[in-house]
């Protein structure tokens, strides 16, 4: 139950804390007052979609917050503020959390319905979804089935093309690997032939400065080089070190030099001997580079790209060569499978069809209540291909005078009609809901006289079982209300402000004038309105004990 909404800086609406009533509470107004920017707000509140033009002119952010009263007793404070920049800041108890976890919240507290619910009854798309929420329809059974049969149905179909396509995509896998297998790449090979090619080309002037440092290194028969000239200085220095022993560590450190450089020459020589047949080996870099090229050119792809598609293109090669085998036990498979979604689906449709008897028979109870007592309600069925729904097609017909045929609502219904067959449905889908909050946002669009009357009553008698909310224009309607609103706009500081006042007896019988009379309020608008009111409070006396 919705106990109090905090609004602030949300449209016109510069800051109101409402108090709901647990049972009937009625806003009225003017058009264009406020009356559905409470609801936008509360609306925002539950999570759902919040524009950020909802901000009041002149201001960078506008908060909504609501205190709720669960079943369970306690207290849930929900709050949600909505800033310029897009951000959204939303808190449970304080506590800070997603704007999906606070939709999530708000879904289990509070059912909103607008104009366009009707409009959305209109449509035979969404007849299944309401005949599944009456019959509280599980479809886990049927959905592993379906879940098994489309999958096993999409590989099928995947296997089944045509012979010649199948054959031009094993020529081409086939054309493919052979390519791979006779060049056998590997990952980085081309990178490190590059290197070793550049170097194989330079090797001319490689040898020549291998020379020049080997002999500057290793000296020849005529002169000593670096490791022979650093050798006598060993020598020297060992004799110096016998007669100064504080020279050792000047000897130790070119003792590590000697070796170094013997080192340095050794692997000089070796690098330069290693490079006697370079031009062959360039020739074989050459050779290679330019096959790995071609294997390129011809699959389009970089070689990492080839060497990592291998696999893939082994496995499918394998399964179009296998296809027949396994086209043969897909089939098989699937039949089975299509038994068992058959027979799910036709579970299914066995519960949905007494469901909808059940619902034909308590609408029918909900019209008499609502001034259409000769109206019936039928729900067909049509079977359809499988969906992740069923293979039911729904749609609901209604006659409305006796003798006359069945029609779809599209075909007969007026709006007055439409906004009672709605408030008939959710009400019944309301019973088996948890949710303790009902929104009705000027749901009595075509409706008046006595069927205002009875919609009043319906209203009324929901709301001694559920909180509801109602936002209208009927003085009938408001009539009933427990607790009743009055939206009106005031200009303050050169600027329109939106207030929210709950009116008092004497107040209501004003209000509910101007509602059947407009103004100025006459004695006798003011007299019929006085009427209307006891025959609310007459009404509400024979309800249940109000919670």
């Amino acid at each position: 139950m919705l106990s109090l909404l905090h609004i602030e800086n949300i449209a016109v609406i510069e800051l109101s804390d409402i108090v709901f009533d647990p049972k009937l509470n009625v806003l009225t107004g003017e058009t264009g007052a406020g009356k559905s920017i409470v609801i936008d707000s509360l609306s925002a509140l539950l999570g759902q979609r919040a524009s950020r033009d909802l901000i009041r002119s002149g201001h960078d952010s506008a908060e909504v917050s609501g205190v709720f009263i669960p079943p369970d007793g306690g207290e849930v404070l929900l709050q949600r503020e909505l800033r310029e920049d897009g951000r959204n800041i939303c808190r449970v108890g304080g506590k800070p959390l997603t704007l999906a976890a606070l939709r999530e919240i708000g879904d289990g507290l509070v059912n909103i319905h607008g104009q366009h619910d009707s409009q959305a009854l209109l449509r035979e798309e969404t007849h299944l979804g309401y005949l599944d929420a009456f019959c509280g329809t599980d479809l886990e059974r049927y959905g592993e089935a379906y879940s098994v049969w489309r999958s096993l149905r999409a590989e099928r179909d995947s296997l089944s093309v045509a012979e010649d396509e199948k054959a031009a995509k094993v020529a081409v896998l086939t054309y493919r690997l052979q390519e791979v297998r006779d060049i056998k790449p590997k990952m980085g090979e081309e990178d490190a032939l590059l290197v070793r090619k550049k170097t194989l080309r330079s090797a001319a002037a490689i040898r020549e400065a291998l020379s020049g440092a080997y002999y500057a290194l290793y000296g020849d028969e005529d002169s000593n080089g670096a490791c022979g000239l650093c050798e006598s200085a060993v020598h020297d220095l060992n004799i110096a070190v016998s007669l100064a022993p504080e020279l050792e560590g000047v000897a130790e450190r070119l003792r590590e030099v000697q070796y170094t450089l013997r080192d340095c020459s050794e692997e000089t020589l070796s690098f330069y001997e290693g490079m006697e047949d370079s031009e062959e080996e360039l020739e074989r870099v050459e050779t290679r580079l330019d096959k790995l090229s071609r294997l390129r050119g011809k699959l389009k792809m970089n070689l990492d790209g080839i060497i990592a598609a291998v696999p893939t293109w082994e496995a499918e090669l394998e399964s179009l060569e296998m296809s027949d085998q396994r086209l043969a036990k897909l089939e098989e498979e699937l039949r089975v499978a299509e038994a068992a979604l058959d027979a799910e689906a036709a579970e299914l449709t066995a519960s949905r069809r007494e469901g909808a008897e059940k619902l034909a028979k308590r609408m029918e109870e909900e019209f008499s209540d609502l001034d259409m007592a000769k109206v019936k309600l039928t729900v067909d069925f049509e079977e359809r291909d499988p969906s992740p729904s069923g293979k039911d097609g729904v749609r609901f017909s209604v006659a409305t005078n006796p003798g006359e045929p069945f029609k779809p609502l599209s075909k007969i219904a007026s709006g007055g009609e439409m906004a009672r067959i709605m408030l008939a449905l959710k009400n019944l889908l309301a019973e088996g809901d948890a949710v303790q909050t009902m929104v009705f946002d000027e749901v009595d669009s075509g409706v008046s006289g006595r069927a205002a009357q009875r919609v009043a009553e319906k209203l009324s008698a929901v709301s001694r079982k559920k909180q509801v909310l109602c936002v209208t224009h009927l003085p009938q309607i408001a009539a009933f209300a427990d607790t009743h609103f009055r939206v009106e706009k005031d200009f303050s500081g050169g600027r329109t402000v939106t207030r929210v006042q709950k009116l008092d007896r004497a107040a209501r019988v004003e209000e509910l004038a101007r509602l059947m009379a407009g103004f100025p309020v006459t004695e006798s608008a003011r007299r019929t309105a006085e009427e209307l009111l006891t025959q609310g409070d007459v009404y509400k006396k024979t309800l249940a004990i109000p919670r």
